[in-house]
């Protein structure tokens, strides 16, 4: 080759290079900004999608070059570059095991004999696919950019209340648990009242048409922790995605920091990496799960978590005076998210009453074994949203406007406070997540102040009308269920 034929040949495989890995980033960014949201996240996302395919090409280029068969150069750069894009896009779109890149990298060996000559149309294809992508991604990261979590921040400095006394804090969150008033009756007919009396029998209060602000996991969760409504300004409209929540929800919110400023040692124990991808844990003292099991792309259960039993090895190992746990277990959850998984509103009924029973049983072990070790617990058992009985799947809530029985299913959740010192305070007001940590703040601050600054007990939904979302409130502060927008 001459230099400029040895340029050509260059610059074509970082081309092909290039091709083969923009694609599947920007698609993975499209649909998982609201969980990939950290610089470390973006090295590894560049160093898999960028630098890897340029690296397998310089070493092929070099392994070739060596055994005098650069001229066959095109076979094995369409093999990269076929085996990078399709196994990029098995990685990201979380089908990724040691046999699915197997077959994928044969796949591309014996598609390269075949499409070596069309290597040139093939990145075309890819590049074009990478600037639709990218077309889309723009506005989210505009989204993104222009978001803070400044909603989050309170004024009334309650994040600095002194409590007067300090029992050890225990809150369970079994998800998606639906308020015993609620399951009584339809579209739930749930008949078993076992699990409400044995929480009565241990001195548990039962909140009756108790109620969450928001429908998902991390808008409620994000909301509750903060102590603050933040209307989905945080939610992007093109696809519901959260910006944010996990930082809010696991990192620096205010019911942790007045848990830091009274001296709790935190601890959150759960079964799944929902609130820890991006690395955010920061208002955690410790967490049952470490760092090195998470992935970086993706949430999900973590095989071999057994939180009860590593809930009790805690507490029995427990050192601190003050001790704050948050455990959260994916049961019962919801009914299926889209219709084509779903089995209709009976089956999904059925399922749902049987993973009830599943959450009953994790709840009772836990509340047995706080009892057994700590003599003064006060244990919030709290849901972060309803089960969604009712409807065919949870898309629906975005497609139509529901009724007041469906609306009352997708939000009424689980609140049982078992409270210490048998002091059951009868003065505080109980009707949505958003309030809950504030008036168990007053309680053990013992200033009632606090109080002056409650949130408007409102719930919403988002609602498309077109393309983009529009929020509603559904349920108003008195529980009177309508549609009215806040924008």
């Amino acid at each position: 080759m001459n230099k400029k034929e040895k340029r050509s040949f260059f610059d074509k495989k970082v081309v092909i290079g290039l091709g083969a890995g923009l694609y599947p980033l920007f698609h993975y960014y499209n649909g998982n900004f609201d969980i990939a949201d950290t610089w470390y996240q973006l090295g590894f996302f560049l160093g898999i999608s960028i630098v890897l395919p340029l690296a397998l090409i310089a070493i092929s280029h070099g392994i070739m070059k060596l055994s005098a068969t650069l001229k066959h150069s095109s076979y094995w750069l369409t093999a990269i570059n076929l085996a990078v894009f399709s196994g990029l896009l098995a990685f990201f779109i979380f089908l990724f095991d040691g046999w699915t890149i197997t077959l994928f990298v044969v796949m591309a060996i014996v598609l390269s004999l075949r499409l070596h000559r069309f290597i040139s149309k093939i990145v075309i294809l890819q590049y074009l696919l990478a600037v639709m992508s990218l077309f889309t991604l723009v506005p989210k990261l505009m989204f993104m950019w222009n978001h803070s979590n400044e909603w989050a921040e309170t004024s009334d400095g309650i994040d600095q209340a002194d409590f007067k006394v300090y029992p050890n804090i225990y809150v369970i969150q079994p998800d998606g648990f639906t308020n015993f008033s609620e399951l009584r009756k339809p579209p739930y007919n749930y008949e078993d009242p076992t699990f409400e009396q044995w929480l009565e029998e241990r001195n548990f209060v039962n909140y009756p048409n108790f109620r969450s602000n928001y429908y998902s996991t991390l808008t409620s969760n994000s909301s509750m922790f903060a102590m603050k409504h933040h209307y989905y300004n945080n939610t992007y409209p093109g696809n519901l995605k959260t910006f944010g929540s996990q930082a809010v929800i696991v990192g620096d919110n205010n019911w942790l920091r007045v848990l830091k400023h009274n001296g709790y040692k935190t601890h959150l124990i759960t079964d799944n990496s929902f609130f820890l991808t991006n690395r955010k844990l920061e208002g955690y003292d410790f967490c049952n799960i470490p760092q090195s099991e998470v992935l970086l792309h993706d949430t999900g259960g973590i095989p071999g978590v057994r939180t009860v039993r590593e809930f009790i090895d805690i507490l029995d190992a427990a050192d601190a005076p003050r001790n704050f746990y948050f455990i959260e277990k994916t049961t019962p959850g919801h009914i299926k998210y889209t219709d084509a998984s779903s089995g209709g509103p009976e089956v999904e009924r059925e399922r749902y009453l049987h993973r009830l029973k599943t959450a009953e049983s994790w709840t009772t072990q836990l509340v047995k074994n706080i009892q057994r070790l700590d003599p003064n617990p006060l244990i919030v058992i709290v849901a972060d949203h309803g089960g969604f009985v009712g409807l065919n799947s949870v898309k629906e809530v975005h497609r139509r406007k529901l009724d007041s029985l469906e609306t009352i299913s997708v939000f009424s959740s689980q609140l049982s406070i078992h409270w210490p010192y048998d002091d059951t305070p009868d003065d505080l007001v109980f009707r949505s997540n958003v309030n809950v940590f504030r008036n168990i703040i007053a309680y053990l601050s013992q200033n009632k102040s606090f109080l002056d600054n409650r949130e408007p007990d409102e719930s919403f939904l988002p609602f498309y009308e077109g393309q983009k979302a529009s929020y509603f409130l559904c349920i108003d502060d008195n529980g009177t269920v309508e549609y009215r927008s806040i924008e």
